[in-house]
C-alpha cells in the first residue's frame, strides 16, 4: 500500500511541474460557457478529478468485497453450524445402532 502512495506523491509532482512550466492563458469553451484560465489550471484540475474519481471508484470497490467477505463468513456459519449437527445426528444414530446390535447378538445366544 505504502509504494502506490509513494509513486501517486511521485506522479503528482511531475503533474505539478508539468503544470507550472506550461501556465500560459487559454480559452475554454464547453457547452454555452467560455471563460479564459490558465493551462495549469486545467492540468491539476483534470488530474484532480482524475484521483478523486479513482479514489471514489476504489472505495465502492472495498465496500462490495467487504459485502461479499461478510455474507462468505455468514455462510460459513451456517455450514459449520450444520456440519456440527451432522456430527451429533451421525453419533447418535452410531450409538443406537450400536445398541441395537449387542441386544440383537445376546438374544440369538440364548436361542
Amino acid at each position: 500500500m505504502i509504494i502506490y502512495l509513494v509513486l501517486a506523491l511521485i506522479f503528482a509532482v511531475f503533474v505539478a511541474l508539468f503544470a507550472v512550466q506550461n501556465a500560459g492563458q487559454i480559452t475554454v469553451n464547453f457547452l454555452a460557457w467560455q471563460w479564459n484560465t490558465s493551462v495549469a489550471v486545467i492540468i491539476l484540475g483534470a488530474a484532480a478529478f482524475g484521483a478523486i474519481f479513482g479514489g471514489l471508484m476504489a472505495i465502492i470497490r472495498e465496500i462490495q468485497l467487504k459485502l461479499k467477505l461478510r455474507s462468505a463468513e455468514g455462510r460459513a456459519n451456517r455450514l459449520e453450524t450444520l456440519l456440527e449437527e451432522t456430527e451429533t445426528e451421525k453419533e447418535r444414530l452410531q450409538g443406537l445402532l450400536a445398541e441395537g446390535g449387542s441386544a440383537s447378538g445376546q438374544g440369538e445366544e440364548g436361542v
